[in-house]
């Protein structure tokens, strides 16, 4: 009995950051590159139109209203980067992720993939009178993001998330416009943009929420 007793003493007293194995400094400086896309993942299209990289801003916003660590400004961070020749999109290796972290004076580094994008539950409401139809769908999205620390090269978490958002647009007859709204293609699916960068923001917003969940266990917030 005396035996359990001293251990659980022990244990009892041993810091929750040294029984995890590693300990995070919520307050540290933290860069948010800007996140790729797997390659055959999402069309061109998304590229064309920018969708994945506004996946960065979704990171930093989310990062600074749940107050977690000190974000450097994305802007600042991106060119002080590519002045240096490094690659800040998608995937970065260690040795670029430590040149990073000397120039901005950051401890850790949040980098990743846009992993998916696409569509379902497709459908079409026919319009009679004025011909076309509504298009109706799901747009889904699929993020990954990879918080590096800086010093060691070690990857600290990894963590996923996933946004769905519907679209739905008319699709006037051959030989009428779209009625201006901006569209982008998925296979051979017309999705809204707007549609595409909701999945993507609330993909972004889940990511960020797994990684304070994984690394501070507090409670998801509603996306």
């Amino acid at each position: 009995m005396r035996i359990v007793f001293f251990i659980c003493l022990f244990l009892f007293h041993i810091p929750a950051c040294t029984l995890a194995g590693y300990a995070i400094d919520r307050n540290a400086n933290v860069a948010v590159m800007d996140f790729g896309t797997r390659p055959g993942a999402t069309t061109a299209e998304i590229n064309i139109n920018n969708a994945e990289h506004t996946s960065n801003d979704y990171i930093i916003t989310r990062l600074v209203n749940r107050n977690c660590f000190n974000v450097i400004e994305k802007d600042f961070a991106l060119k002080v980067a590519a002045d240096e020749d490094l690659n800040v999109t998608g995937i970065i290796d260690p040795d670029t992720a430590k040149r990073i972290g000397e120039i901005l004076h950051v401890k850790y580094l949040i980098y990743g993939n846009v992993a998916n994008v696409s569509v379902s539950d497709t459908g079409t409401e026919i319009l009679g009178a004025i011909g076309g139809g509504v298009n109706i769908c799901t747009v889904k999205a699929r993020i990954i993001a990879r918080m590096m620390d800086i010093d060691t090269g070690t990857i600290i978490t990894v963590a996923k998330g996933e946004g769905k958002s519907k679209s739905s647009f008319v699709n006037l007859a051959a030989g009428r416009d779209w009625m201006n709204i901006k569209v982008i293609e998925i296979g051979s699916v017309k999705v809204t943009q707007d549609s595409v960068h909701n999945a993507i923001q609330k993909a972004a917003y889940a990511a960020v929420d797994d990684i304070i969940f994984k690394l501070f266990n507090e409670p998801k917030d509603k996306i």
